[in-house]
């Protein structure tokens, strides 16, 4: 059987429309789109036979029903309608509390007011809703949508439980075993990355140079950075996001802490994304008074007296510190001893028992074959902020005589043993736990401070969590903090993101300070978030007389900076937010409405229905609801929507039928303004995005790949890189054709969905 385009086929029991069809011998390709209840939207190409195609005949007139049938099939009809391009059409459909301003961000992107989006809302306002509701309507509007997730590797799972239980998205956590798994499923010359419509990955596994090769052959239409922060530094961190952002056409940074205080990483962050011709970054920052939200939080330092044995290790370790930085600015080598230094310091304000390792660890390091001062050798891909004991970098020599700085640390090793006798921020800690009597979180910076407060806090039964416990350790953890019995859960920062701990408790403690305000903000929000309901306590134990007290008046002052710089971006898009915010509450109202139908019994009718209602009116009155296409230059439905038609019940068909034209002109004349902003956004990404490939080649792995390590193998792949950008740039001019089809919108047939008649 010949088919030709527009004709109406029903194809597994599902209404199509035929796009296209290519004859190939005895078979043929039929491209189709959706055009029923589930698929509605949908693009797809079927080859036939084996696929049965059935034509469906011409729409049957409408069939009297019941009035509670009626409102059944209207409801079905109306729930699954938007009434403009720019409305959300997989919210209503979420699992999710509907809140106006986490549709903002959402409505930006459908707007076409930008395509990168950074939401830096205060800690516990709902980012990762704002993300995913970007995701779904990327889903919802793009068949062949490609989103990637790039979280910390604690929060993958996180994600896909997000995605899956709030947004009924199925993705796919891409690592390497996730890879393995997939490759085993699609066979060798499959890319897996090509293949899940979503994909969730870490930063730190997508950094390698193997990892980023498999890539360069993809672009995504939305790419989410979570904890978009650690991004910010100079490093293969952020370079791996940098190439993978200038390869979405939406980006999407998350973070609660996007200032730290230092005003470089923070334009760093600003400019992920950004290609040349400029795309501005729309900021969301909310705090929680802006929500209408309490924001009770009181801070409090409590100043903890060192006893005699530990100022006299700090006093120890203040002369070693000046004395490697006198040595190091004679040599010019002051980076590397700064940077001894500050993690010696980091150490001590720590615990004694932490400094005393880094201490033996240097001693054995140094003894062993010190790295010459400023030769040190630090490969791009190692992780600089974990939790685990500092280690190659305190093998840098910075004295030239190596038996003085062996006495030197000899002497160190021993004031820090006799100071962990007896450690006074755990006596503190200790006695203001048991007055306090309630759950509290506590954060320490490293894992081996983690161990010794477990072994010195045993009476409170005290959870752990470190970067060092896998995913099923984490949840067996915090499982534990859920117990009745259990009242204390210590932390370090690399396993605190994620949490959500409001519920459990509003008390956090910080046993050392960390030396950025963006960390000392994240270990509050673990608590101060959405659903908090009491008053959350902040609790700073810093040792006086020591470098841990100047740090912390350095901390304030960062602290304060971010916030001036934050305050003064929120002044310069006062006017833009004040338009979607009375867009989202509008887009929140239309949404509750159609939650009450979704909730309601509902029937799909495989006809038209009308009923009748008698009325006392003198004037007999109709109103029947029409679905009406907007098609592009290729046919394919960009939007659609239902508009009701009022007229007499003795009006002729042929003039409501002229009735429901005029409408489907005005709903054309609305529609093509909203699509052609949209476009042009969308159109100058694509550019860019085409010119960054011409430039590098489409290369992402090249700055991430040492020369001297590498060399051989980056001049066997690029024997293939010609291959890669091709099939790149195919990807784009796919899109880009679809985008030019937008240009000429017309109206394509519509069909009679209900209708109600009223009659004396």
């Amino acid at each position: 059987m010949q088919f030709h385009p527009g004709q109406a086929v029903r194809i597994r029991g599902e209404r199509w429309r035929i796009v296209a069809e290519s004859c190939h011998g005895a078979a043929s390709v039929v491209s189709v789109d959706g055009r029923d209840t589930f698929n509605r939207g949908v693009r797809a190409r079927f080859v036939v036979p084996p696929e049965a195609l059935e034509p469906v005949s011409s729409p049957p007139p409408p069939r009297l029903v019941s009035v509670t049938r009626w409102r059944r099939a209207a409801r079905s009809s109306l729930s699954e309608a938007v009434p403009h391009w720019a409305s959300l059409r997989a919210a209503a459909w979420t699992r999710l509390r509907i809140i106006p301003f986490q549709l903002e961000p959402a409505l930006a992107l459908t707007s076409g007011d930008g395509c990168r989006v950074l939401i830096a809302d205060d800690v516990g306002l709902g980012k990762t809703i704002q993300a995913g509701l970007i995701v779904a309507e990327a889903v919802a509007r793009v068949p062949d949508a490609r989103v990637l997730v790039v979280a910390p590797a604690g929060l993958r799972d996180q994600w896909r439980n997000e995605l899956r239980q709030r947004f009924g998205l199925e993705p796919e956590v891409l690592d390497a075993a996730g890879i393995a798994r997939a490759g085993a499923h699609l066979g060798p010359h499959v890319n897996p990355w090509s293949v899940f419509p979503v994909s969730i990955t870490s930063i730190d596994y997508v950094k390698r140079p193997d990892v980023m090769r498999s890539l360069e052959a993809l672009l995504w239409d939305v790419i989410v950075f979570d904890e978009a922060h650690a991004l910010t530094g100079q490093s293969d961190r952020g370079d791996a996001a940098a190439g993978l952002a200038a390869r979405a056409r939406s980006v999407v940074l998350l973070t609660a802490t996007p200032h730290s205080g230092d005003e470089q990483t923070y334009t760093r962050l600003c400019n992920l994304g950004d290609l040349p011709g400029g795309f501005p970054l729309m900021t969301f920052r909310r705090t929680r008074a802006d929500v209408g939200l309490p924001h009770d939080r009181r801070t409090v330092r409590l100043r903890v007296h060192p006893t005699a044995a530990e100022a006299a290790m700090h006093a120890a370790l203040a002369s070693y510190n000046r004395l490697l930085l006198s040595h190091a600015d004679a040599a010019g080598h002051t980076p590397a001893a700064s940077l001894v230094a500050s993690v010696l310091t980091r150490r001590a304000c720590s615990s004694a028992g932490s400094l005393a390792r880094s201490l033996e660890r240097r001693a054995a390091l140094l003894a062993q074959g010190a790295t010459p001062l400023g030769d040190q050798l630090t490969l791009p891909f190692a992780g600089t902020d974990g939790d685990e004991e500092p280690g190659i970098e305190l093998g840098t020599a910075c004295m030239p005589d190596a038996d003085e700085e062996q006495r030197w640390l000899q002497h160190l090793i021993a004031v820090a043993r006799d100071a962990t006798a007896v450690e006074s921020k755990v006596d503190s800690l200790r006695r203001f736990l048991k007055r306090a009597n309630q759950p509290a979180l506590v954060f320490t910076e490293y894992r081996d401070t983690l161990a010794c407060l477990a072994g010195a806090l045993v009476e409170f039964n005290p959870a752990c969590l470190h970067g060092g416990m896998t995913g099923s350790e984490r949840r067996r953890a915090l499982r534990q903090f859920d117990e009745p019995h259990a009242t204390l859960l210590l932390a370090t920062d690399a396993a605190s993101e994620g949490l959500n701990l409001q519920r459990r408790c509003r008390l956090v403690v910080n046993l050392d300070l960390p030396w950025t305000p963006t960390r000392l903000e994240q270990r509050i929000g673990r608590v101060d978030r959405i659903g908090q309901r009491r008053r959350v306590h902040a609790v700073q134990l810093v040792s006086t007389g020591t470098q841990e007290e100047a740090a912390s008046a350095q901390l304030a002052a960062r602290g304060s900076r971010a916030r001036e710089a934050l305050a003064a971006t929120r002044d310069a898009t006062d006017g833009s937010r004040s338009r979607l915010s009375s867009l989202a509450d509008d887009e929140a109202e239309r949404l509750l409405g159609t939650r009450q139908m979704i909730d309601q019994p509902r029937i799909a009718p495989d006809r038209p229905v009308f009923t009748i209602i008698r009325t006392g009116a003198d004037m007999s009155r109709s109103t029947w609801a029409f679905r009406l296409p907007i098609v592009d230059a290729g046919d394919h439905v960009v939007f659609e929507t239902i508009v009701g038609v009022r007229a007499p019940t003795a009006m002729p068909h042929r003039a409501l039928e002229w009735a429901a034209a005029a409408a489907h002109r005005r709903l054309l004349a609305a529609v093509q303004p909203a699509v052609d902003a949209w476009r042009q956004t969308m159109l100058r990404r694509e550019d860019a995005i085409v010119e960054a490939l011409r430039m590098r080649h489409a290369r992402l792995a090249a700055t991430l790949l040492q020369p001297r390590l590498f060399d051989g193998r980056v001049q066997r792949a690029a024997e293939a890189q010609a291959a890669t950008t091709e099939a790149a740039m195919r990807h784009s001019r796919a899109r880009r054709e679809a985008l030019d089809r937008l240009t000429r919108l017309r109206e394509e047939t519509r069909t009679v969905v209900f209708g109600i008649c009223f009659r004396r």
